[in-house]
């Protein structure tokens, strides 16, 4: 049997109503990227279920960035500029990307408390999704968070991933044990969460995304 491989998603511009999700470049964002994310307390809670972050300087995240997120060869990480105000408002990624199986996933998600709870979040994961299943033909995309994260949890329930499971005592950061819980959609569930994010991003009807998709 002919073995199939899938390309490398392509690391390019990805343009929405609400959002362009640009590729991370150091030089032009991280200024812009440590003052939407440092300097209050309400600011720096993006960094309370990460494994990383808060960080000292711009220096120390950009070093960071460029060890983690710029270097390895199967991260592919967008700042997230939001078109009303052009201002850079958050980083998502897709991670851990292996082209012989067509799996990847979404992490490294933040976003400046300004824009949370909009379109935003919910429009950035779409371009990630899009740009996966509809241009790459991947078969599935996985979720991951701490298991306390409330609010990445239900990001993805409403978005149409699957709760997978849970790996207690997964990781230990800024120390403390983290469980992981996981989530994943795949290629047949992709057409219906598609059309859902699309109503609910770009339609009339006022319904939520977790009833579409619930529904």
């Amino acid at each position: 049997m002919q073995h199939r491989t899938w390309p490398m998603p392509e690391w390019l511009q990805l343009s929405g109503q609400f959002v362009t999700l640009s590729p991370l470049d150091l030089e032009r964002d991280v200024a812009a990227l440590y003052t939407a994310s440092h300097g209050t307390p309400e600011k720096e809670t993006v960094w309370n279920y990460l494994p990383y972050g808060s960080f000292d300087s711009p220096l120390a995240m950009k070093d960071w960035m460029k060890q983690e997120m710029i270097d390895p060869i199967d991260v592919r990480p967008w700042t997230v500029f939001e078109n009303a105000t052009n201002a850079q408002v958050g980083v998502v990624a897709l991670r851990a990307i292996v082209p012989d199986y067509g799996c990847a996933e979404i992490g490294d998600v933040w976003f400046t408390p300004t824009v949370q709870k909009s379109n935003v979040n919910t429009e950035s994961q779409y371009l990630l999704l899009l740009h996966l299943f509809d241009h790459h033909t991947y078969r599935r995309v996985g979720w991951e968070c701490h298991s306390l994260n409330h609010a990445s949890r239900t990001t993805a329930a409403r978005m149409g991933f699957l709760y997978e499971g849970r790996f207690r005592q997964h990781m230990w950061v800024k120390g403390k044990n983290r469980d992981t819980d996981w989530f994943a959609m795949t290629d047949k569930e992709w057409s219906r969460c598609k059309a859902n994010f699309e109503r609910w991003l770009y339609g009339d009807e006022k319904i939520s995304l977790m009833e579409l998709n619930n529904g």
